[in-house]
């Protein structure tokens, strides 16, 4: 093993033993003085170090050393180097040759370094690796299947186009091979192969060799058949399930190792029995799979059970009764990643059959050692199944949070209450009084959510208002809420909605209006001027004079425009008509029924994908996932993968019929729209710097006026999509901003080179804008005859792309 190794030989010096050795540089000649023997005897050398980074030349003298070809473990440790310096970056290919004679050995560990290199520069070395060609094909008829594996999982991974017909035939021999492991070698190499060059695959009838296959006595041949069937014809939908195919599956189904057994239940999804009888015979076969140790195959096993009774309502409740047990089981033995994926399937469950685990409440009670994302879906759950019966111990175990040192559960603790008492009237009398028993307890945190909470009840519950509104001077006395702005927004909201309960609700808020510009918030300076006009007009002699104050300094200090456009719209309403400002603000609002809306079409698209990250992410897989047969793309590495995709995107866009832009409305004001996220529009900029429509400049006076001025101005900004070439050409040119040359996308980035001129002066500016397809960063740097004007001329190019940047 490699714990037992002795330290390699250090290239160019001797091997630290007693006895006097040879080093590589002993080959030519050179002569050595023995050392003393190392401390470190037998220990394993770190390959993976920094210190370690030799000439490659010396390292060739290694591998050509007789002495070195001679010693099994020399020769070894020398090949360990060379993977050693490729894995930090370094250039090794030279050594193609060394490493190609370096195969020949019955080493096995060795073989498997030698293959991982010439896998590695295969792509990048295509001529080379012609070496290595006939080496390969010798191994793939070695008498030892683990030879004849190794060499032509190897020789598949090469994946060079030119290469093809030198795999083709030992790739048929294994599938032919009397080793189980050969053959499911080779089956994966037919998708390494198909991924390479599609058209010999067919040409060559490998899909049929496959699906004859599926009969291979040995269960990892048949899942790998399976799976290369899935792959190479996805463009047609994938496998043909026909009825023998999918019962010989399904039968076989336990022999399967686990891993093998969820990708094929994940695949038998698409099969379509015949009949209801059929239909039962597959449930039958597929019962024992939900009593497996593997909660995968569990939940794979579940989804099939839902998904071929979908159209059988007379038996939903029966299979959602059955496969509820081991979910639960499984959930409660778990790791806390299994648990937390678990409870999300619990929870999507819950979506189709509402009083499924209503039993089974004490199922989702909290244990103290759970992370936050377990605790946090068991109280979404917890909260979902509430019903007469388990009521009061569920509000009790949710209590007994409240007091948890985690203060993010403590908060959820206290909403989750809220949720329950929303959706279940049976229970707002019995957590009316324990939330405000939470007033009484002296932190911050959890007077704060629960006086957030106090402000929805009241918004369905209005008459326990009196109950709740006497306990706030209470609050405003002695609690410390500095740190909780939503706290004293809802505290002010309940004051303004309820004040005329409470005699001292006026003098509250007057304390709060006196200090109102030492309040940070917006949130609470916005409901500070709600809450005293609609007391204001439920107490009008104690109100008049605090609104009064807080309309004035919120109207002339205040620097945050949505308190200081709310102050004048009382101010002016209350001038113009007060009976009219009575009716907009002051009237009551009716109670409120649904707090959220249900949107059924997304749990139902949710449902269907049951068993993948759209449970997690509660959205369908087209949200977040964008794949499309073929699923990989071989010999192109990422960023130029990306570029190639961008540049489609650019060929579609070009191809696509024009669409009339739409008409922006003139502004009369320098301002602009306020309630308009394009800040920067086409008319503004050009009241600020007109521009000429017709600008001339040639190449040569763009290239002299460029590298003789230095740069204003630059600005980097994210795009939400890189537009094509027309669209920007096409914004540019609205903008009176001329493209002169454009650079086709180059290592992920396309260069445009623009120009513009001053109407009334005559001034040109000139721009690059380098756009990175990969991240959709933009970078425009400007130079202007006049340096000054750069940024003005900056706003006219944002104007020109307005809307197309993402918030920052």
């Amino acid at each position: 093993t490699h714990s037992n190794m002795s330290a390699p030989t250090p290239i160019g010096k001797p091997h630290p033993t007693a006895s006097t050795s040879t080093s590589s540089g002993a080959v030519s000649g050179s002569s050595v003085i023995p050392k003393p023997k190392s401390s470190n005897r037998g220990q394993s050398t770190p390959y993976f170090s920094d210190n370690k980074r030799s000439e490659v030349n010396e390292l060739r003298q290694t591998l050509n050393s007789l002495e070195v070809q001679r010693d099994v473990k020399k020769y070894r440790e020398a090949v360990q180097k060379v993977i050693h310096y490729m894995t930090l970056g370094i250039d090794v290919s030279r050594l193609f040759t060394e490493m190609v004679m370096a195969s020949a050995t019955q080493d096995m560990v060795q073989k498997k370094l030698v293959y991982l290199y010439l896998c590695n520069y295969a792509e990048s070395h295509s001529d080379l690796t012609l070496l290595a060609i006939n080496t390969l094909q010798k191994n793939c008829r070695d008498s030892n299947p683990m030879v004849r594996g190794l060499a032509l999982r190897s020789m598949c991974g090469l994946r060079v186009e030119n290469l093809v017909e030198y795999v083709l035939q030992p790739l048929q021999d294994g599938l032919r091979d009397k080793s189980p492991y050969v053959r499911k070698t080779a089956v994966l190499g037919c998708i390494k192969l198909f991924y390479t060059s599609e058209s010999v695959i067919h040409e060559c009838n490998i899909p049929d060799t496959l699906y004859a296959m599926l009969k291979d006595r040995d269960e990892l041949v048949v899942a790998n058949a399976v799976v290369g069937l899935e792959e190479i014809l996805a463009s047609e939908g994938g496998i043909v399930l026909t009825k023998e195919i999918a019962h010989r599956l399904l039968t076989n189904l336990k022999d399967f190792p686990a891993w093998s057994q969820c990708i094929l239940m994940g695949i038998l999804v698409r099969y379509v029995p015949s009949n209801e009888d059929e239909i039962y015979d597959i449930l039958n076969i597929l019962d024992d799979r939900l009593k497996n140790a593997n909660r995968g195959v569990v939940v794979a096993a579940s989804k099939l059970f839902l998904h071929f009774t979908r159209n059988m309502p007379e038996m939903m409740e029966d299979i959602y009764e059955r496969i509820k047990v081991p979910l639960i089981t499984q959930m409660s033995s778990g790791s806390p990643e299994l648990c937390f994926t678990l409870l999300h399937h619990l929870q999507q469950l819950l979506t189709r059959y509402p009083t499924l685990l209503e039993n089974d409440y004490a199922s989702f009670f909290c244990r103290y050692n759970e992370p936050n994302c377990v605790k946090t879906k068991k109280l979404e759950i917890l909260t979902s199944i509430i019903t007469p019966e388990n009521m009061e111990a569920i509000v009790q175990e949710l209590a007994a949070y409240i007091t948890d040192v985690d203060v993010t559960i403590a908060r959820m603790s206290i909403k989750a209450m809220g949720k329950i008492a929303i959706k279940f009237d049976a229970s707002v009398e019995h957590i009316f009084s324990m939330l405000l028993l939470f007033l009484d307890l002296d932190t911050s945190y959890i007077t704060a959510d629960t006086l957030i909470v106090l402000q929805d009840l009241l918004r369905k519950y209005p008459d326990e208002a009196e109950r709740v509104i006497s306990r706030l001077p209470q609050v405003a006395e002695f609690h410390n809420l500095e740190e909780e702005p939503e706290a004293r927004a809802a505290m002010l909201w309940i004051l303004g909605e309820f004040g005329e309960m409470l005699d001292e609700a006026p003098y509250i808020l007057e304390d709060m209006v006196l200090n109102v510009a030492q309040e940070t918030s917006h949130v609470v300076r916005l409901q500070l001027l709600s809450s005293c006009m609609k007391l204001f007009f439920k107490r009008m002699p104690e109100m008049q004079k605090t609104l009064g104050t807080l309309l004035e300094t919120t109207i002339d200090e205040d620097m945050h425009q949505d308190v200081h456009d709310r102050a004048l719209l009382y101010y002016r309403l209350l001038r113009s008509n007060f009976n009219e400002a009575k009716r907009v603000v002051g009237s009551n609002c009716d109670a409120v029924e649904t707090f959220t809306e249900k949107d059924e079409e997304l749990d139902k698209l949710v449902f269907e994908e049951f068993n993948s990250l759209s449970v997690i992410y509660n959205q369908p897989a087209t949200t977040f996932v964008d794949q499309r047969p073929p699923y990989n793309t071989v010999g192109v590495s990422r960023h130029a993968l990306m570029e190639m995709q961008a540049q489609q995107e650019y060929t579609n866009d070009q191809e696509e019929k024009p669409v009339a832009p739409l008409k922006r409305k003139e502004s009369t004001t320098v301002v602009g729209n306020l309630l308009d996220s394009d800040m920067f529009t086409s008319s503004n900029e050009t009241e600020h710097l007109p521009l000429n429509p017709n600008p001339v400049l040639s190449p040569a006076d763009f290239e002299r006026k460029w590298t003789s001025a230095d740069a204003s101005l630059q600005i980097k900004d994210v795009l939400k999509k890189v537009p094509s070439t027309t669209q920007f050409e096409k914004q540019m040119t609205g903008a009176k901003i001329k493209t002169l040359a454009v650079q086709p996308p180059q290592n992920g980035l396309v260069k445009f080179f623009l120009f513009a001129q001053e109407r009334d002066s005559g001034d040109y500016h000139l721009m690059e804008v380098v756009v990175d397809v990969t991240t959709r960063c933009l970078t425009a740097t400007f130079k202007s005859d006049l340096p000054d004007s750069a940024p003005n001329f900056a706003v006219v190019f944002r104007g020109a792309l307005s809307g197309s940047f993402e918030a920052m």
